[in-house]
């Protein structure tokens, strides 16, 4: 078996060139660090929808697209009992935490607004609980491999032509 944290560059994660793809990370850090350098590259309109079990990442990852847009990482917190929270930095920064929401149950939140406003970022934690992505969205899923070893899988969605 492969060891994860040999180099491979399929899952080397310093700044690439596109960030759709698998990447591995070793440590918070690393996951932080490849959000970040996504964030500096987004120009507004973009939508991440996160999924991952408790603990893996999904958090971090907000935090580090919120760096990448000038916004100080302390400021973003899992907006568990707020559900949506927003952050100014070079874009608008909206930072949603469905985890205490039943499926579908974020109909009022006013998300379609938030998700067509094309100069901000928006990050939806616990994704799988809307009843439908966004037009234009991209997943991250990550995934525990081992402690602290994370799989991000990012993926852009390509809306249907129904």
């Amino acid at each position: 078996m492969k060891d994860p944290r040999s180099a491979d560059p399929a899952t080397e994660n310093q700044k690439p060139e596109n960030y759709f793809g698998e990447f591995t990370t070793h440590s918070p850090e690393e996951t932080f660090e490849l959000a970040r350098s996504i964030g500096q590259r987004l120009e507004g309109g973009e939508v991440f929808l996160l999924s991952g079990e408790l603990g893996a990442g999904k958090t971090v990852f907000a935090k580090g697209l919120a760096a990448g847009l000038d916004i100080d990482p302390a400021d973003v917190t899992s907006p568990t009992f707020t559900l949506v929270n927003a952050h100014e930095g070079r874009l608008r920064f909206y930072h949603v935490d469905l985890y205490r929401l039943d499926f579908g149950a974020h109909r009022d939140l006013g998300l379609g607004e938030i998700f067509d406003d094309e100069k901000t970022v928006s990050v939806i934690e616990w994704a799988e609980r809307l009843s439908h992505a966004p037009g234009r969205a991209v997943t991250v899923e990550l995934v525990y491999l081992s402690d602290p070893d994370r799989r991000v899988v990012i993926v852009e969605l390509v809306p249907s032509t129904q």
